[in-house]
């Protein structure tokens, strides 16, 4: 009997097939899941609920939770930084963006508290996230150190810092202890700890925001807003 051809199950068809779609159903649901639970509680089966699939389905996609996991984390970052990039496109000062970037990720946790949950539980499971977000935050310390507007002896710490301070500023708003204010005001003690002066980050931490792109927008609101698929079980 001739052997059948192996096939990773987390494999992606052509953009825009049944499968990709299917895969971004999943992961969708599980983004959902993932804030109401946590990251660490979600089970298999109430991710195929939640995406209207069968159980054996999600195994088409994902071995694991854990690769299904690492997934979510990817695309979290890939939409939100997808939006972030084109919006500061024209945006030449290092200062600026890490403002900007800061601003989005605790502005988008006020108006998306969903996927501000998903993030943050998602965060302290997935180190891949930490990882795949850190790229533009140290391109834009880098860029800020050479032209001298940064003062900050360890890439790394100034890294933990811009990230650290914005999960912390998402928190913040998630629990309802600051409303959109707060993004600005996280984004001017960032700023003062890469070494701009108080007043300078003040200002930049206020410019207004460069509006998002229609369609990096909309791959940020998908997660929450897209209506839940149901198949009869």
């Amino acid at each position: 009997m001739p052997k059948r051809a192996s096939r990773s199950p987390a494999a992606t068809a052509r953009p825009g097939g049944i499968r990709a779609r299917t895969r971004v159903l999943l992961l969708d649901a599980a983004l959902r899941v993932f804030a109401r639970k946590g990251a660490g509680a979600a089970a298999i089966h109430e991710i195929a609920a939640e995406a209207g699939v069968a159980n054996g389905t999600f195994y088409n996609y994902f071995r694991t939770r854990e690769e299904l996991l690492e997934a979510a984390s990817h695309l979290l970052a890939d939409r939100l930084f997808a939006a972030i990039t084109a919006s500061a496109v024209r945006i030449t000062d290092p200062a600026e963006r890490v403002a900007i970037g800061s601003r989005r990720f605790i502005l988008q946790a006020v108006h998306d508290p969903t996927w501000g949950a998903a993030v943050l539980h998602v965060w302290s499971s997935a180190p891949q996230l930490h990882e795949r977000t850190a790229g533009p935050v140290i391109a834009d310390v880098r860029a800020g150190r050479r032209r001298r507007r940064f003062v900050c002896a360890s890439e790394a710490a100034a890294v933990d810092l811009v990230q650290g301070t914005v999960l912390a500023g998402m928190r913040t708003v998630l629990e309802g202890r600051a409303g959109e204010e707060h993004a600005s005001a996280v984004a001017t003690l960032v700023l003062r700890g890469l070494g701009i002066a108080p007043r300078e980050a003040d200002e930049i931490a206020r410019r207004p925001l460069p509006p998002f792109a229609v369609a990096g927008a909309a791959r940020i609101d998908d997660t929450a807003r897209r209506p839940h698929a149901r198949s009869s079980r």
